[in-house]
């Protein structure tokens, strides 16, 4: 879910053999797999997994030159699951409905809630064949205009402030959305339907903005996405803030979602900080519901609706050191959700990864979830969600070990 892929860095790519001197295509992916132990409330539980560091992806990327600083580019992205071979993916291990979403419900309606909530596809449960990126666009002396599905402003802020780089079970995406899990998303990774401008200075500034139409942003229900980001690189600082905001089907205001933080390089260590809140009072968990159940009737929904509000503040801190081939990692991060008492996490990380070659390397992660006593949230990776804790206040433990190549 994490590498960002922006148009006006398309203009490098190797040309085919069948392609003439103007034009430029790329076939790329990336691979990564690997065991995860979890403890989250009910045992040990293993699992081969894919996507812990990295979303496994098969990519076809390529420009055409237009002459006079004009471009054509696009990125078709599909996403792969090395564990079944199939491209959309649930839970690793076993999970459990989280409590919160069915709070105020009769037992047996909460209890009947527990496979609609949770269903087997969480990740591309359309199994669309590009569901990672599908972007057209031209690119300008002026900047670039691009068309599809891309990634959002914001989550391009989150990744660049997260020390485990939005994957494995340390990153900071593991806590920020709401207690609901998946379904309560407190950033949308990417919109349907969008459009977006994008510009490059040469004093290191950049700048996107985009807009979503219809059936956008979160569970790709949103009636309009929109979202934009300002962005510094240079001499060591990776630096942004980045803002998303949607609408329901009816027109309130949905998910918005403010990020700020970045990077900086010292030698051979990296710091990392991000800081980021997220607001809900109006989920289009709502407007999936009846598609998810027939038996759902309003009332249900309604008190669902009303427990995946989300009013939230995260914060993360870290940093790497290179020793050698390989590098530590190691985070903190901290979400306080202001809406229900004793739901806040506490998220610790720390891992190492080595490099075998510029292409393939290894790497061990060790976290823990420290969840208050109403908190259930789990640990997934860069290409799945986590789940849920048996019971609300379990603490969640997960160690990876993984291998990722790219070509």
């Amino acid at each position: 879910m994490k590498k960002i892929a922006c148009g006006l860095a398309l203009t490098g790519i190797a040309a085919s053999g069948a392609a003439n001197a103007q034009t430029s295509l790329t076939i790329y992916g990336l691979l990564d797999a690997g065991v995860q132990i979890s403890r989250f409330g009910n045992g040990t539980q293993t699992a081969l997994a894919s996507g812990m560091a990295d979303g496994s992806r098969l990519g076809f990327r390529g420009t055409e030159d237009l002459g006079n600083g004009y471009k054509a580019i696009f990125n078709l992205e599909g996403r792969i699951e090395l564990d079944t071979g199939a491209n959309s993916n649930g839970y690793p291990v076993p999970s459990n409905i989280g409590q919160s979403l069915a709070a105020g419900l009769p037992t047996g309606s909460a209890t009947s809630l527990a496979p609609v909530l949770q269903p087997a596809k969480i990740v591309n449960p359309t199994n669309s064949l590009f569901d990672r990126t599908s972007m057209v666009g031209l690119a300008t002396p002026y900047g670039a205009v691009m068309m599809g599905r891309q990634y959002t402003p914001g989550y391009e802020v989150l990744a660049i402030s997260d020390t485990f780089e939005a994957g494995t079970a340390a990153g900071w995406g593991s806590i920020t959305g709401g207690t609901g899990g998946f379904l309560t998303s407190g950033m949308s990774i990417r919109a349907n339907q969008s459009v977006q401008y994008r510009v490059q200075l040469p004093s290191g500034f950049s700048g996107a903005v985009m807009y979503g139409f219809n059936n956008t942003g979160a569970l790709n229900l949103s009636r309009h996405f929109s979202g934009a980001n300002l962005r510094y690189q240079r001499n060591g600082f990776n630096l942004g803030i980045g803002y998303n905001s949607e609408d329901d089907q009816s027109g309130n205001r949905s998910l918005t979602s403010f990020v700020a933080g970045g990077s900086y390089t010292f030698g051979d260590a990296k710091f990392f900080a991000g800081y980021m809140t997220a607001k809900n009072d109006h989920s289009v968990l709502v407007a999936l519901l009846p598609q998810l159940s027939p038996s759902i009737t309003p009332a249900t929904a309604a008190v669902i609706g009303s427990n995946a509000r989300l009013d939230m503040r995260s914060y993360t801190a870290g940093m790497h050191y290179k020793i050698g081939s390989g590098r530590i990692m190691a985070s903190i991060g901290k979400t306080n959700n202001l809406l229900l008492p004793d739901t806040d996490v506490t998220l610790f990380g720390l891992g190492y990864d080595y490099h075998l070659s510029k292409r393939t390397d290894m790497y061990a992660i060790a976290t823990r979830a420290a969840n208050e006593s109403n908190a259930q949230y789990a640990l997934g990776g860069a290409g799945y969600a986590g789940g849920f804790t048996t019971r609300p206040g379990d603490d969640a433990t997960a160690l990876q070990l993984g291998i990722r190549h790219k070509f």
